[in-house]
């Protein structure tokens, strides 16, 4: 459990600072929060999935469950823009603290949605 969580922690980490600065980066390059969340999100996945493979959960990158991951991080994509959109546009914080408070939010659901895809084995057919 110390190696996975080890893995987690800093998979994560990497993963919440490419999201934030495609975040803060599309911000200020004008982009709507719309797009910025959709692009973390193609660059994100990849790389957590292949990273949590690799290190966290200790599994062969498989096609099926990289559908699977990038299905379940597909629940980042309105949490992500809803948390956004609570703490930048309702409680009026700049983009660049908004994001990692609506990030920090997210940690637990990914750590369960990430593991669910990562971990599942394929099923065997039976012969008969």
């Amino acid at each position: 459990m110390i190696n996975r969580s080890k893995g987690y922690l800093a998979v994560s980490g990497l993963c919440v600072v490419i999201h934030n600065v495609i975040i803060t980066g599309g911000d200020r390059l004008g982009w709507s929060l719309a797009w910025a969340v959709l692009a973390s999100y193609c660059v994100v996945t990849v790389t957590g999935y292949v990273l949590h493979c690799r290190f966290t959960f200790h599994k062969p990158l498989r096609l099926a469950n990289l559908a699977r991951y990038a299905i379940a991080m597909s629940a980042n994509i309105p949490l992500a823009y809803g948390l956004l959109w609570f703490w930048h546009v309702l409680i009026g914080l700049d983009v660049i603290w908004a994001s990692p408070l609506a990030t920090a939010c997210m940690l637990g659901c990914n750590y369960c949605l990430s593991g669910w895809a990562i971990r599942a084995q394929p099923k065997r057919m039976a012969v008969k």
